[in-house]
């Protein structure tokens, strides 16, 4: 039912008030607010009705008659909003200088300490017109944490800031965030909503995807967590451990006597989780000697690269400059379009992600070509009795990419550039369409990213022509698998 704000200004005598309630419960109208403005006039109180568009109209008309109101100030909008202001002298300037830039007046203002680095200020605005709401909260929204607590949210395209606004706050409350946190993810979920906005994405829908993967990653925290392992022996003196979780990348283990070596670690937000099924599946997991491959640098395979401590971490060029990057607050190689960028920091903060210290990086490779556009081998890994080539894509999933191949053992990790769709539970099939969704593409080069998955194809199927048996495929998703007819197949089935 339509709502209206009636600003009325009403004698100093008693029953003013009464007069006014009982000529709008007359025409069935519901008193949802009342605010009295002392900033404009002490007699002046801000009304909010709610009934139908006939009956407003029979309530502004008797209020008219009797002087209440003024007819050139009925479209006034009163709105309510909690901006969170660093507790430090001349804060609240910028807002208030936005407030006077669209000459806005303020029916209250007052504040209240948080914890010590901020204050929740509490504004009252009057607004004479109602085309700059969407302007004015996209302008405080951009410098302040901003909850709107009471607007009229009728007007066209405001709906999309207060969704946003309302949908960090909900955030903030759910994953735990930082005020510096929900400012960035409110700026980031409205550039993921402008760009797929512009190419005819309904609004509504985009924050849906955006709320699906917070509360997806979320809910899949603590006694939530499951995984799903899988155990194979692939030389006398290697065990492959692949660990599976619900959403995030595999994590692969290669188990010999002296050490153990990590391929991808999934997600931040489940350090804790990982570390207890680490220590389920290794007794002496803390005094165990490790190192840490990747096979790129999303941030969804490398969440515990900052969480592991004394572990050596190896990767390619490439990789460490996107890494690099991430540390030194630059946009790393997927974030190349504003579509990527923005769903990439939306990721880092729904997963608490913090790119590794630089020191404690290796690269492996040298002489690698800028621009290649085939699965090019640039250096070797050894785990026990195992050798491993490390190839390198062109960076159709993203710049950096690589594949480990063990011919002997006839295992390849593939990264995403293969990922076992079919094997997905019906559960992580439908965590997995959301980044596609809110991307438009997991890969940043589709035509290269079909030409990789051609030349993997290719890799694994000569390794098990030359074996004589299925090559084991570890890929970035889903179970363990092999190759058949063109497709990956899970083999535990």
């Amino acid at each position: 039912m339509p709502r209206k704000s009636f600003v009325t200004t009403m004698p100093d005598k008693a029953g003013a008030f009464l007069l006014a309630s009982k000529i709008i419960a007359q025409s069935k109208g519901n008193i949802v607010r009342v605010s009295y403005n002392k900033a404009i006039d002490l007699h002046m109180l801000f009304i909010d009705v709610v009934a139908t568009e006939e009956n407003l109209g029979d309530i502004e008309n008797a209020l008219l008659e009797i002087g209440y109101i003024n007819d050139k100030i009925t479209e006034i909008r009163v709105i309510e909003v909690t901006v969170k202001i660093p507790d430090r002298p001349g804060a609240v300037m910028p807002v208030l200088e936005i407030l006077n830039k669209y000459e806005i007046n303020i029916s209250y203002l007052n504040s209240s300490a948080t914890d010590g680095a901020y204050q929740n200020f509490k504004i009252g605005m009057l607004i004479e017109n109602p085309k700059v709401i969407k302007t004015l909260l996209d302008e405080i929204s951009k410098i302040y944490q901003i909850d709107i607590i009471e607007c009229d949210d009728s007007e066209e395209n405001l709906d999309n800031t207060v969704f946003y606004i309302r949908l960090a706050n909900e955030m903030q409350k759910l994953l735990n965030l930082s005020t510096e946190n929900t400012m960035e993810f409110i700026s980031e979920s409205n550039r993921i909503l402008q760009v797929l906005q512009a190419e005819g994405e309904d609004a509504g829908r985009v924050f849906d995807y955006i709320k699906r993967f917070a509360y997806f990653v979320s809910s899949n925290r603590g006694e939530n967590y499951k995984v799903d392992i899988e155990k194979l022996k692939i030389s006398d003196a290697v065990i492959l451990y692949s660990i599976e979780p619900f959403c995030g990348s595999n994590t692969y283990v290669l188990e010999v006597p002296d050490e153990l070596v990590l391929i991808d670690t999934g997600y931040a937000i489940y350090a804790d989780e990982m570390q207890r099924v680490f220590k389920g599946l290794f007794a002496d997991w803390d005094n165990r000697k490790k190192r840490i491959y990747i096979t790129h640098a999303d941030v969804d395979h490398c969440g515990l690269l900052s969480k592991i401590k004394n572990a050596p971490l190896y990767l390619n060029r490439k990789s460490a400059q996107s890494l690099q990057r991430q540390v030194q607050g630059l946009p790393d190689y997927r974030e190349n379009t504003e579509l990527r960028l923005g769903y990439s920091k939306v990721s880092r903060i729904i997963s608490g992600y913090m790119p590794p210290e630089i020191d404690s990086i290796k690269i492996f490779d040298s002489g690698t070509p800028e621009e290649h556009d085939e699965l090019i081998n640039i250096a070797k890994m050894t785990v026990g009795d195992l050798e491993f080539m490390i190839y390198e894509g062109s960076g159709g999933h993203v710049n950096g990419e690589m594949v480990y191949a063990c011919e002997k053992a006839g295992v390849v990790f593939t990264g995403d550039i293969l990922v076992n769709i079919n094997g997905f539970s019906q559960e992580r099939a439908e965590f997995n369409s959301l980044a596609p969704y809110l991307m438009k593409s997991v890969n940043v080069d589709s035509q290269k990213a079909k030409e990789m998955r051609k030349q993997a194809n290719k890799l694994i199927f000569d390794i098990t022509k030359k074996n004589n048996k299925p090559c084991i495929v570890c890929g970035g998703h889903g179970p363990v698998s092999e190759l058949s007819d063109g497709k990956l197949v899970s083999m535990k089935s």
